[in-house]
């Protein structure tokens, strides 16, 4: 009963972990929602960019003193998306490092229980959906790049950039907007980073208490396969102690006999029926030899048997 109720135990405490992975895998995926609505809400701001490019260039007459100034924050601006865009590097080499944790947390999981090979399929689900942010950070790179040549170009037409300044203001305060509700999405995707690693620590404390148990468990069946032993030795001797009963019977039976056949003898002097007494007597004397042999062979290995059973007596009892 007791052994049940421990079995019970890691897979209620595995029941809860796979709970927490599904939540965790549902909560990557509204993440990996808000990053396509993000990219498609930068779709939508390219397009709208190059709207204006195409106003810049049908207002390329109308350049201003302040072109110099433009110039110098266009540059900034694409320094900040160069920036971006070594952040966004850094990301997807943390992606793979993810990766490559995962696959190593894969190969760890397939040598566990029943307990561990359910979580090594969360481990294997994990490390798909760590490939697919893997691949949306290349896609992010890679729109990060073709914004670092658009960024460029954008910088040759600086000079024709003077009444769309302030519509140009409200796009960066968009843009803010848009890093500011990444930033928060980072965060979140670290403290869900911190639950996995708690998950792992519980499961490797279940391991420990896992093997604890084992253990506990071999112990228990080398005690049971050292009495098991000692029960067929107590088999055998109860065997030896039957058989010499059966050779005292045969000695009884032949004193027995040659009793009776004796006895006849007297009784009735001689007579035909002598004869028959005369072979009671010999049967009596065989039954007589063949038990007493028996019986001395018989004694001899109860000996044998008598010193192992005080040997085994006297071993003090195990913890």
């Amino acid at each position: 009963m007791d052994q049940q109720s421990s079995s019970n135990h890691p897979n209620a405490i595995g029941d809860a972990a796979a709970t927490m992975l599904i939540e965790l895998a549902r909560e990557e995926n509204r993440l990996t929602a808000n990053l396509v609505d993000l990219a498609k809400e930068r779709t939508e701001n390219d397009r709208e960019q190059t709207l204006l490019g195409r106003e810049l260039n049908e207002m390329a007459e109308r350049r201003t003193v302040a072109a110099d100034l433009r110039t110098q924050l266009s540059e900034e601006r694409t320094e900040h998306m160069r920036e971006q865009i070594r952040l966004g590097r850094e990301l997807n080499e943390m992606a793979e490092r993810r990766t490559v944790a995962a696959d190593r947390r894969t190969e760890l999981s397939e040598e566990r229980t029943r307990l561990a090979n359910q979580q090594t399929g969360f481990s294997r689900k994990s490390t798909e959906l760590s490939e697919l942010r893997t691949e949306l950070a290349n896609q992010r790179t890679a729109l990060s790049e073709r914004r670092t040549e658009l960024a460029d170009q954008r910088t040759s037409l600086a000079e024709g950039r003077t009444e769309l300044a302030n519509q140009r203001t409200s796009l960066a305060e968009g843009r803010t907007e848009l890093a500011n509700q990444r930033t928060a999405l980072s965060e979140h995707r670290t403290e869900l980073a911190d639950q996995r690693t708690q998950l792992a620590g519980n499961r490797t404390e279940l391991a420990t208490q896992r093997t604890g148990l084992s253990t506990r468990r071999t112990e228990l069946a080398d005690d049971r396969t050292r009495l098991a032993g000692d029960r067929t030795m107590l088999s055998s001797y109860r065997s030896v102690l039957a058989k010499g009963r059966t050779e005292l019977a045969f000695l009884r039976t032949g004193l027995a006999f040659i009793t009776l056949g004796i006895g006849l003898m007297r009784y009735f002097g001689l007579s035909p029926w002598t004869v028959l007494d005369g072979g009671l007597v010999l049967f009596g004397i065989t039954a007589a030899v063949i038990g007493l042999k028996g019986f001395a062979v018989t004694r001899r290995v109860e000996r044998r048997y008598s010193t192992r059973l005080q040997d085994l007596l006297a071993m003090p009892p195990d913890d």
